[in-house]
């Protein structure tokens, strides 16, 4: 390397390193795409941002009702469980009054009431199974994989021209 040997120069490149030399035009194509990709990136923002309220919203709501059928699962919970001490009460006496009298004048009383009973008790059990499958964020759930599976199919056609 001898001494001599200039430095590269922006001359070379068609620039001038010196103050007040003009500076290369940029095309108007340059401009026209910078613009536009300045004007995806603020959509594509801006889509973010209201998938990113919906989901809030919708989880919202969610909890909301999930906490709802939580007040309604813990009231039946506790409907439920009098009943059941009382039908197993009722059960034992009418199991010992048939043991201990073969008339069914009284035991068929204790098992009309033992019906009732039963039955008031298959319709919580059966209303305690519709509160607990509402149970889940299901609907956010579902919204959520739609906008996800709507990301990965668009970055998918957008990967693919690339």
């Amino acid at each position: 390397m001898s001494e001599q040997a200039e430095p590269l120069s922006s001359k070379s490149e068609g620039r001038s390193t010196e103050p007040g030399a003009d500076t290369p035009e940029v095309s108007a194509d340059a401009i026209k795409a910078v613009e536009e990709l300045i004007d995806h990136t603020a959509a594509w923002l801006r889509q973010i941002l209201a998938a990113g309220g919906e989901v809030a919203t919708m989880l919202r709501l969610e909890l909301q009702l999930t906490l709802g059928d939580a007040r309604r699962i813990l009231l039946l919970g506790l409907l439920l469980v009098p009943l059941m001490l009382f039908a197993w009460v009722v059960f034992s006496l009418l199991a010992g009054w048939l043991i201990w009298q073969a008339a069914g004048s009284v035991a068929a009383a204790l098992g009309g009431v033992l019906v009732l009973h039963g039955a008031c008790i298959a319709v919580l059990v059966r209303q305690l199974r519709v509160y607990q499958q509402s149970l889940g964020f299901r609907r956010t759930k579902a919204h959520f994989k739609r906008l996800m599976q709507g990301a990965n199919d668009e970055s998918s056609s957008t990967d693919g021209r690339d």
